[in-house]
């Protein structure tokens, strides 16, 4: 499948998208030992939604756009959760070119690999058909999103769906997120350049309503263990929270990281917590009945854990 010339991206070198191109390379991300470590997120999400619903059966195929796609590792998980006569036309969004080839690599039927673009949502103007896609969604992937120019990219990812039968569907951490505050720890104590403090959910959720979109929350409650005594693993989970490759004593020599890490700590292990919002969302266009489909797609909890 061709893969569309790149973008132009230049950007400041001590911001959080420097960061990642020069972090989500083959020779500096490990990810079976994040995915060791996170993959209950993935199976959290799973169970949150009603695939059969977001997804049902019917003859024509479905398109589905995917911002800031990494490596691909939710839809590998997904298709076999899917029905098997679907068939879903995946699109992908990055601007690194190790993750587009990786993420294409990792689809299986019923999703099918169809346009790759390499560039951020920021410089996507024009690269996609707007009002075309029955689903887009962004996982964890609107941490780096520049601040100056918040509102445009959420009303460009927005305008991807259809908009009356669209869905657009947002993962995100909490300002008080483990990813979060490490970030901008990190960053005050260990590194000589000040990157923006990642994009948090309330931000995004924000976004959302001066765009005048209907839109469904529900808080997923993270916890990532590892054990005191895998310091190997815990460098590289540190090092993908901020997207950084310094190693681990260097953290350590700064007392404030040390205490802030020791308090999470509990007994033999490590217990991050990473509170996410999932946002589910559609253009003001899709009225209430787009309202109701978005309540038709969560499986049903108690209000507590609800958020507002």
């Amino acid at each position: 499948m061709p893969t569309p010339p790149v973008l132009p991206i230049t950007h400041n070198a001590s911001s959080n998208l420097e960061r990642s191109l020069r972090y989500y390379q083959k020779s500096q991300i490990n990810p079976e030992s994040w995915f060791s470590v996170v993959a209950q997120d993935y199976q959290i999400l799973m169970n949150t939604l009603e695939w059969n619903a977001l997804f049902p059966v019917r003859s024509a195929p479905y398109s589905l756009l995917d911002i800031g796609c990494g490596t691909g590792r939710f839809p590998s998980l997904l298709s076999s959760q899917l029905h098997s006569s679907l068939r879903i036309h995946y699109d992908i969004c990055d601007p690194s070119q190790y993750c587009l080839t990786s993420c294409q690599q990792a689809l299986h039927p019923p999703l099918f690999p169809r346009h790759a673009w390499r560039t951020t949502l920021e410089h996507a103007e024009q690269t996609w058909v707007p009002e075309s896609y029955d689903m887009a969604w962004a996982l964890q992937s609107f941490y780096c999103l520049e601040h100056e120019t918040l509102y445009e990219s959420v009303r460009r990812f927005l305008r991807a769906i259809h908009p009356l039968r669209g869905t657009a569907c947002i993962l995100l951490g909490k300002r008080n997120s483990f990813f979060s505050q490490i970030q901008q720890l990190f960053f005050k104590h260990c590194s000589c350049v000040t990157p923006q403090p990642y994009v948090s959910a309330e931000s995004i959720y924000t976004m959302l309503e001066r765009l005048g979109a209907n839109t469904l929350v529900r808080e997923l409650e993270y916890i990532h263990t590892i054990s005191i005594w895998e310091d190997r693993l815990l460098e590289q989970y540190l090092q993908q929270c901020v997207m950084d490759s310094t190693p681990l004593p260097k953290w350590k020599e700064a007392a404030t990281i040390r205490t802030f890490l020791d308090s999470f700590r509990h007994g033999d292990y490590y217990h991050f917590p990473n509170s996410c919002w999932l946002m589910l969302t559609v253009p003001a266009s899709a009225g209430h009945e787009g309202l109701h489909r978005l309540r038709s797609y969560l499986k049903t909890v108690s209000p507590a854990r609800l958020a507002s």
